[in-house]
């Protein structure tokens, strides 16, 4: 593994003065253009939150307990497959903001589709919408995964990493008020509706995207060397992957707390219907919930990210993987001593866990050079999937048993993630021969770490 050199400091020159002013306010440039591109982007997924208005809308259209445990495996499986196999040609790409702009207008057609057949179908569906809908949300999360991957390179490229995290706290500080004042104008009438006007709230969040995707041509990016593009070859991104994680322990522990972390998100098309059972349950709560969960995230994006910043992303990344194991107890508790009124806190507690994810994808970040970033990217949201798997076992749980003995054996796993993210080190922080920094060539050979505390 090359390890870091340490070069003599030289005095500033006047032609370095100036080339740091003009990086210095690119930079601005740029991070106001991603908050703004993050502002419409979380106002569209307000109107499609995971854990409240889409298994909200499976239920309406199905009542099978396994059919609403598929949510989580589309989710993740979408999102952890595509980014590895086109992580190779977003890496070969010279400008990394054409794949943001058009993956974020891709996102909005899987919408737009459901929502214009929601209109022409009227009240009644047929039987095979089900399955067109489960579609329609596989084909959005794997685009949504290449996205993810294209917006993380681009901070990597763009965004120095003492102030990525304040991309994230102002991101969130502006997005999410945006997105709850949209959904308290649009959404509470919508969701009061009975039935609920899904047709409305997905053709909406397909045009947020849309509007998303042209905010990227305010990016000021210089194109890398261009490289052949090769064709896509499945075998050797995962062996890549594979190499990946064999070479570099720490982002093998990394990985082992996202598979151990992401089955928190086993419960999240439970949370609501858990939540609707509850006396005094009314339809525009699924409104308050899903406001609930956006600010709290709102909070904990300023919160962890001001951490990031000050302390370093493990310092960030513990404290939420900690605070992330009590919102399953927590949703039993209010749903056993609590009427439906106060259950939006289950949700407000939920706002953290995709704080988690994205504070993860900050530290594959940092632990490898910038031509790695795609990479690592996608291999830790690879190894997210195979957890996923259990989640039609569990929603089958659920169904069966109750929520008691899932939701508590969820909150005992994400335990055993935090117990994990005390033994990482700190990338900011680490001396030069312990520094997670590798190169990956192109012949699939990779340097072996003499690491011995390695996963």
């Amino acid at each position: 593994m090359p390890r870091i050199t340490e070069t003599q400091p030289h005095s500033p020159t006047p032609s370095d003065a100036a080339e740091a002013a003009a990086n210095d306010r690119a930079e601005g440039r740029n991070v106001l253009t991603l908050v703004l591109h993050q502002m419409l982007f979380r106002t569209a997924w307000i109107f499609k939150t995971e854990s409240v208005i889409v298994p909200a809308f499976l239920d309406s259209i199905t009542d099978v307990g396994w059919v609403r445990g598929m949510l989580p495996p589309l989710n993740r499986f979408g999102q952890s497959l595509a980014p590895v196999l086109l992580s190779d040609r977003l890496a070969r790409a010279g400008l990394k903001s054409r794949w943001l702009a058009r993956t974020t207008f891709l996102m909005s057609v899987p919408f737009l589709s459901v929502g214009g057949m929601l209109l022409l179908f009227g009240g009644n569906s047929p039987a095979w919408f089900v399955a067109f809908f489960l579609t329609a949300y596989a084909a959005f999360f794997c685009i949504c995964g290449v996205n993810q991957a294209a917006y993380n390179t681009i901070q990597g490229k763009l965004i120095r990493p003492e102030r990525r995290g304040r991309l994230a706290a102002i991101a969130g500080n502006v997005g999410s008020p945006v997105a709850v004042l949209m959904a308290w104008i649009l959404l509470r009438p919508w969701t009061q509706h009975q039935p609920p006007h899904f047709a409305f709230i997905f053709l909406f969040t397909g045009a947020m995207f849309l509007l998303a995707g042209f905010t990227i041509r305010g990016l000021r990016e210089q194109s890398d060397p261009i490289m052949t593009r090769l064709p896509i070859d499945a075998p050797r991104r995962f062996a890549v992957a594979h190499h990946a994680l064999r070479s570099d322990a720490h982002l093998r522990r990394l990985c082992c707390l996202a598979a151990l972390f992401v089955c928190s998100q086993l419960l999240f098309p439970h949370y609501q219907r858990l939540g609707r059972e509850q006396p005094g349950y009314e339809g525009h709560m699924l409104m308050v919930w899903v406001v609930a969960q956006n600010l709290s995230a709102a909070f904990f994006s300023w919160f962890s990210g001001r951490l990031a910043d000050r302390q370093g992303t493990r310092a960030a990344l513990r404290w939420l993987t900690f605070l992330a194991m009590f919102a399953p107890p927590l949703a039993l508790i209010l749903a056993a001593f609590a009427n439906a009124q106060w259950y939006w806190l289950s949700f407000a507690w939920l706002g953290l866990v995709p704080v988690t994810f994205r504070m993860m994808l900050n530290y594959a970040l940092e632990l490898t050079t910038r031509e790695n970033h795609p990479i690592y990217v996608s291999t830790v949201v690879l190894c997210m999937a195979p957890p996923i798997i259990l989640s039609p076992l569990v929603g089958d749980v659920v169904h069966r048993i109750g929520y008691t003995i899932p939701f508590c054996g969820i909150a005992g796993i994400v335990l055993g993630a935090w117990c994990l993210s005390l033994v990482m080190v700190e990338p900011r922080t680490v001396s030069s021969g312990e520094a997670a920094l590798t190169d990956i060539p192109e012949d699939k050979t990779f340097p072996e770490r003499d690491d011995s505390a390695g996963v």
